[in-house]
């Protein structure tokens, strides 16, 4: 399986084309479509990038985060939505943690459900609920479910009440 058009478009929205380096909430040096390394070093202060080379690179690291989520969920019958939003959630949270996530051990189990319901638990960014975060992971969730047009728009003023149960 390969991330569909589909998942590009909901995980470009989320990373924002960037030229030039900034730093992300996290306080990370990041480039293009999210990066935060380029051929394994890592993106600095002064760095840009054009949308062409930005584009290539996506391509070349979709496919490391793709092999992360194919060696790590063990059920062959996931849909192209659930592959999709798998691969945008591995991307962002990184393979390891990705690897080690109570989400793969759900899919695993078929409790697809259980999965859905905690897409939300990656919403945090120093320990703080992110509301952009927040806003990704509901709609990777929703792509997740298979839910006509999937990316959420807003976010409730009182989303870390209405957010916690999901």
């Amino acid at each position: 399986m390969k991330i569909s058009q589909q998942g590009i478009d909901l995980l470009k929205h989320f990373e924002n084309y960037k030229k030039r380096a900034y730093k992300c909430p996290a306080g990370v040096w990041t480039i293009g479509w999210g990066f935060t390394r380029i051929n394994g070093i890592k993106v600095k202060e002064g760095d840009t990038m054009t949308l062409e080379v930005a584009d290539v690179e996506l391509e070349k690291q979709l496919r490391t985060y793709e092999n992360v989520v194919r060696k790590a969920i063990m059920v062959k019958k996931i849909n192209q939505n659930q592959y999709d939003a798998l691969v945008s959630l591995c991307y962002n949270i990184g393979g390891s943690s990705f690897r080690k996530s109570s989400i793969v051990k759900l899919v695993n189990s078929r409790n697809f459900i259980g999965a859905c319901r905690i897409f939300n638990l990656w919403s945090k960014v120093a320990k703080k609920r992110s509301k952009g975060l927040l806003r990704r992971r509901v709609s990777e969730r929703n792509l997740f479910c298979s839910w006509p047009d999937p990316i959420i728009k807003i976010v409730p003023q009182d989303y870390c009440e209405t957010y916690r149960k999901l």
